[in-house]
């Protein structure tokens, strides 16, 4: 695989992660026990969720499995516990930490079931998620110098 088409796979995941961070903006207008349209909502929320976060698990590993084959250096641990580890990864690091402080803030204020505090809940997730991607090895194999491409 050309390093242009695991790009695009890269990529694939960051949308899928970022549908399933996302999906949470329509929890204000879900309720498993309320209209017909706030039931598919709910669902709808559901699907998007789980789908994305799936898909994106799937594309991730993937990845990995190009990455191994045609990369020997590796890091023994996943993205997740890694911190500042590129450019890119620090202005995500520190937009994580942000809008985790910033969730339970407007939690505490708002209510967790506030506007506010659910676009930020999707935020932070949506942060965790690229926390993890562009610390992770799959970004580092994408980036590295001297690389085949």
């Amino acid at each position: 695989m050309n390093i242009d088409s695991y790009k695009k796979m890269f990529l694939n995941s960051i949308i899928s992660f970022s549908v399933s961070s996302f999906s949470f903006l329509l929890v204000p207008f879900s309720d498993f026990r309320g209209t017909n349209f706030q039931k598919i909502s709910a669902y709808i929320v559901s699907i998007l969720f789980w789908a994305g976060f799936i898909i994106g698990l799937f594309v991730t590993v993937r990845l990995g499995r190009i990455r191994k084959k045609n990369f020997n250096e590796n890091r023994k641990f996943p993205g997740v516990i890694y911190f500042f580890r590129n450019k890119i990864s620090i202005k995500c690091d520190i937009a994580m930490i942000i809008s985790f402080i910033l969730l339970i803030i407007f939690q505490k204020i708002l209510g967790a079931y506030h506007i506010i505090s659910i676009v930020f809940l999707s935020f932070t997730i949506f942060t965790v998620y690229m926390h993890s991607v562009f610390n992770g090895n799959n970004y580092l194999y994408m980036t590295k110098k001297g690389v085949k491409k």
